[in-house]
């Protein structure tokens, strides 16, 4: 979550707390987790003091600047502080470790501070690092490591931060007030909730509500690949056909969150619910924070309980306007509610290894790619989720994918039918979440066969290819707090085997995330016929570059390039601030084939999270090495995960330059240009570039989709979804 969205002017810290009420202890982070941080409030004063409305802020620098911001909700109306209590807002449910009054969703760094302010956004108290707007007097130095985090106030206010709260102490968590400052929840409208805006009029609010139980959602989201978030798991809840308004502009329906597993099963389906929390906004899912609250569930669990299902008009669909965060006004009106989707197609790709089917209502088969102008896809693009049936995340392996009774399987171009359930919004798209227990969507299959078709090397031809492994690990090691297993890299190393057999084993490979040159060995061991090459990186998860190659192919002068190269620009690396351009330094080697010569170039440059002037930098860098090769007469192949798309500057721009070179995403069948999905959208980050000899000899590209068109057939011995990326495989004519 980035830090202070909303920017405000920077209020001058008061000399003392007007309302008796100050900062008492705080901490930003644990030995285990930078994120373990919360803010103790305390009231010295002698009487109660009415919290409504009052903010959390935060300090930060941008641009040389300190700032001041918030995302933090307000205190509900009716939050009361005793006097002698004390209340704590702790980073939100999954970070902080201890118990909270309230939560806060920025993060404050050990440059930052505090600042909390009343609903009249009369600043009340604020302590920080020295030199920010947060601090009083002299600042406090924030720890980045040991065993001692938490600063507590030892004193009355001095308006002096360094004299007030003294040196940091073991790492305690706050002392929640709880019930006495709780504010008393309202009996509230759920469509009075939703509002007939994108977010919800009444952020912040304690509110009560009762309706009909239309959907379960049992699956808690992975916070910072450590924590589990339980707001993310909870029930749909629809007021009673009977009782809802004829405003269409506002939903009738809202997800509960933070519920236990037993007040999310899906046995309350059909149920009457009475449950009381906080308007929250979880991710633009409008959201009743339910954490702590036990529901009152009535009535009998059963289907002909359950509100009509609105069915998604095609029209209003098609007509949405699309926003940069992936609210669409029409399908916002129907948040939280049951609904259904006669007919879907599968436009941009098979269902996602996240159990993601991305579908287009009632649509023709058209391919679709990426569009710059809309990022999170077509304005009528809907998400079938997998949540409601599927078993919850395993702590220890975050990124595998749970078990789930209600995922759909469909390739590219297949048709669901008859999809029904409430409708929710996470990760800029909204989601169906078909339900246990209710008829499944049917998959009427289309054109797509398996296994995809490749080429196939005929006599005096050379095939070059690109594959990123995606996390191909060694036994023994971590990612994500995952430590694998013999079983899993077995299971790994075989399905690689098995994609490029599909790919027909090109003659070369260059290959990527790979952070065990062992379990590189053994692919190509399983393959059979190949020779490795590897070299180790100085990237955070050790995965790094290198190539397969046919034996019988000589192979000279391996070396990886810009390893001690640096660059100017800013955040660039993947873990922590650096100066290095590379974290997974490109790796050439020159091979010879019959009488043909050249280099190869495999690359795995920053990620899209990254800026673009990053990925514009590793281009000049590759760019200047080409001309060198070229100045010497040798002919050259840039190949790899350049993580950048085909129009970017810095791969039609700046790798072109003064070389040569030329992209042979070109030369692929023009409905066959795209190696990754992304919010349901086709689009090329793979490429394999080559200078003017070698582009004479090329006969042409064709990306292989062994990811990208199907679902997972087998996670033990199928290629398909064994990577993110499809492979390029580029055939050459041998001179």
């Amino acid at each position: 979550m980035a830090l202070g969205v909303l920017l405000v002017a920077p209020a001058l810290a008061s000399a003392t707390s007007p309302s008796g009420v100050v900062i008492s202890q705080l901490r930003l982070r644990t030995a285990a987790s930078q994120y373990d941080e919360y803010v103790q409030l305390t009231n010295t004063g002698s009487s109660t003091v009415d919290l409504s409305g009052w903010q959390l802020y935060d300090c930060y620098t941008s641009g040389g600047s300190s700032r001041i911001g918030t995302d933090g909700d307000r205190l509900p109306s009716g939050t009361r502080l005793p006097a002698g209590s004390t209340f704590v807002l702790g980073k939100n449910a999954g970070d902080y470790t201890g118990t909270a009054d309230a939560s806060y969703t920025f993060q404050v760094t050990e440059a930052g501070g505090f600042q909390i302010r009343d609903g009249g956004g009369v600043v009340q108290d604020g302590v920080g690092a020295g030199g920010t707007a947060c601090a009083e007097g002299t600042g406090l130095t924030f720890p980045t490591t040991g065993s001692d985090f938490t600063f507590t106030r030892h004193g009355t206010d001095t308006d002096d931060n360094a004299a007030d709260f003294g040196a940091p102490s073991g790492s305690a968590n706050g002392t929640a007030c709880g019930a006495p400052c709780v504010a008393p929840p309202q009996p509230t409208a759920i469509d009075a909730i939703q509002g007939s805006g994108m977010t919800s009029p009444l952020v912040g609010q304690k509110v009560s509500i009762t309706g009909v139980v239309i959907g379960v959602d049992n699956q808690q989201g992975v916070s910072n690949y450590v924590n589990l978030d339980p707001r993310q798991a909870g029930i749909y809840v629809e007021t009673p056909t009977i009782a809802q308004d004829t405003n269409t502009q506002t939903s009738e329906g809202i997800f509960v969150g933070g519920l236990a597993a037993a007040d999310r099963a899906a046995s309350h389906i059909g149920q009457t619910v009475t449950v009381s929390g906080t308007v929250t906004e979880l991710f633009n899912l409008t959201t009743l924070d339910a954490s702590g609250q036990t529901p009152a569930f009535t009535g009998t669990a059963k289907a002909a309980n359950l509100p009509a299902a609105v069915t998604i008009d095609t029209a209003s669909a098609r007509a949405q306007t699309v926003a940069s965060s992936g609210n669409r006004p029409y399908y916002e009106t129907l948040e939280g509610m049951r609904v259904t989707l006669p007919s879907g197609t599968l436009n941009g790709g098979g269902t996602d290894k996240f159990g993601e089917t991305f579908l287009q209502p009632d649509a023709p088969r058209k391919r679709v790619f990426r569009d710059a102008a809309t990022p999170v896809g077509p304005a009528d693009q809907v998400v079938l989720g997998q949540d409601a049936g599927s078993a919850d995340v395993d702590p220890t392996n975050p990124s595998e994918t749970p078990a789930s009774t209600t995922r759909v399987k469909a390739d590219l171009f297949d048709k669901v039918t008859g999809a029904t359930g409430p409708l929710g919004f996470a990760f800029s798209q909204y989601q169906i979440q078909p339900q246990p227990g209710s008829p499944k969507p049917v998959v009427v299959k289309g054109p797509t066969t398996y296994p995809p078709d490749a080429p196939a090397k005929a006599a005096g031809q050379l095939r070059i290819a690109n594959f990123n492994m995606e996390n191909l690990f060694g036994v023994g090691m971590t990612d994500d707090g995952h430590t694998f297993t013999q079983a899993e890299i077995d299971a790994k190393t075989t399905r690689l085997a098995n994609a490029i057999k599909v790919l027909h084993k090109p003659d070369i490979l260059a290959v990527e995330e790979v952070a065990s040159e062992d379990s590189l060995k053994e692919v190509a061991a399983k393959v059979g016929g190949y020779q490795e090459v590897w070299r180790p990186s100085t990237d955070a998860r050790h995965v790094a570059v290198g190539f397969l190659v046919r034996n019988g192919i000589d192979i000279t002068d391996v070396r990886q390039l810009g390893v001690d190269a640096t660059t100017t620009e800013s955040g660039c690396q993947d873990a922590g601030v650096g100066t290095k351009l590379f974290e997974r330094p490109p790796l050439e080697i020159s091979v010879k084939v019959r009488d043909t010569r050249f280099t190869l170039i495999g690359n795995h440059w920053a990620s899209q999270g990254h800026p673009e002037a990053c990925r514009e930098a590793q281009a000049s860098f590759v760019a200047s090495a080409v001309s060198g090769l070229e100045n010497f007469g040798a002919q050259v192949v840039v190949l790899g995960d350049l993580n950048d798309f085909e129009d970017s500057t810095a791969i039609s721009s700046d790798l072109v330059a003064e070389t040569t070179l030329r992209n042979l995403w070109t030369k692929a069948p023009a409905q066959n240009r795209y190696s990754y999905s992304y919010n349901g959208m086709l689009q090329t980050l793979d490429h394999i570039l080559v200078t003017k000899g070698l582009w004479k000899q090329t006969l042409g590209l064709q990306f292989v989709h062994f990811d990208n068109d199907y679902y997972e057939r087998n996670e033990t011995t199928s290629p398909t979804k064994v990577s993110d990326h499809d492979p390029p495989v580029a055939t050459l004519a041998l001179g």
